[in-house]
């Protein structure tokens, strides 16, 4: 297949575009040219950035493709400029959403049906819901086959993952080594689920081989864990136990809500329960994740301590 890729440098992106390139896809990555990096052998590059109008539909012309990947989709705005520039241009736009749109969670796990309306006080997921939605609407007037695919927090190496107070810092995790006290927000029985970023890279490739099961679907691994049992893991993949107390995520909040220990709307959205069934990818995309959280911990540690992240005693 011909491919597009929008946002194919980083992380899950460039998870994806690599996984196209190895099977033999002809695939072009379109970046605003900022991260650069060595792409695979054989993949082309444009450059366009999706807040200047008009900037993709030049980039790409007159070429058409079999399909086309937005993975860094955020607002309206963006996905408006990404499907106006490949309009008559693509068979199947596939479409990276996120499982933070559904918070706060009504009912665990949760599926596709669950309804949508995310606070801005919880991480600002609107702008994912809003992307969503204009998708939805322009490849339903365009007769377009759409799929987007909601992954949860993603993990695995490639990138600090996720900390228990909502940010990606390495320093947490240099506490744990250091045996500091680490504070869990409230009881740490709040629910967390994961997905290893090449396990949710699969998860493309099987949609873009399948445009005939548009529609939309939740991605990550196959269980959820708790706060309390993901600091435990994130100790044994460092080799120690962790020190914990347990503190109220509203103290937490005043006490190191303005300084950059703390994201407060990433905390908020932590102490949601994230948990959620895969029963629709694995039905209709044989989606079959590979890695579990326990899995995607030690990955993430192992990466971390390679590039100097945590200093390991």
């Amino acid at each position: 297949m011909k491919i597009l890729v929008i946002g194919g440098t980083r992380y899950l992106g460039r998870a994806i575009v690599d996984k196209l390139a190895a099977r033999g896809d002809e695939v072009t990555v379109a970046n605003r040219g900022l991260t650069r990096g060595e792409l695979p052998d054989g993949v082309h590059r444009v450059t366009a950035d999706l807040s200047e109008t008009g900037s993709l539909a030049a980039a790409v012309q007159d070429q058409t493709f079999d399909a086309a990947v937005h993975v860094i989709a955020y607002g309206a705005q963006s996905v408006q400029e990404a499907i106006s520039a490949l309009s008559g241009k693509i068979g199947h736009y596939v479409q990276c959403g996120s499982t933070g749109v559904y918070a706060p969670l009504r009912y665990v796990p949760a599926d596709e049906q669950h309804p949508t309306n995310p606070p801005p006080e919880l991480g600002g997921f609107g702008g994912k819901l809003a992307a969503d939605q204009e998708a939805l609407r322009w490849c339903a007037e365009d007769c377009l086959p759409l799929t987007i695919l909601r992954p949860t927090n993603v993990i695995g190496a490639g990138d600090i993952p996720i900390d228990i107070w909502g940010a990606r810092s390495p320093a947490f995790f240099q506490r744990i080594v250091d045996h500091k006290v680490i504070s869990i927000p409230d009881d740490g029985r709040t629910l967390l689920q994961p997905g290893h970023v090449q396990d949710l890279a699969d998860a493309f490739v099987a949609a873009l081989d399948r445009p005939a099961k548009q529609g939309i679907y939740n991605i990550t691994c196959r269980y959820a864990v708790t706060l309390n049992r993901y600091v435990e893991l994130l100790a044994d993949a460092l080799g120690t136990e962790a020190i914990v107390e347990h503190v109220p995520a509203e103290e937490l909040i005043r006490r190191y809500g303005q300084t950059d220990k703390l994201n407060v709307g990433g905390l908020s959205f932590l102490c949601e329960h994230m948990c959620f069934t895969i029963a629709k990818a694995q039905q209709n995309l044989d989606y079959c994740p590979q890695m579990q959280p326990e899995d995607s911990v030690e990955d993430s540690v192992r990466w971390m301590v390679n590039q100097g992240m945590i200093t390991k005693q």
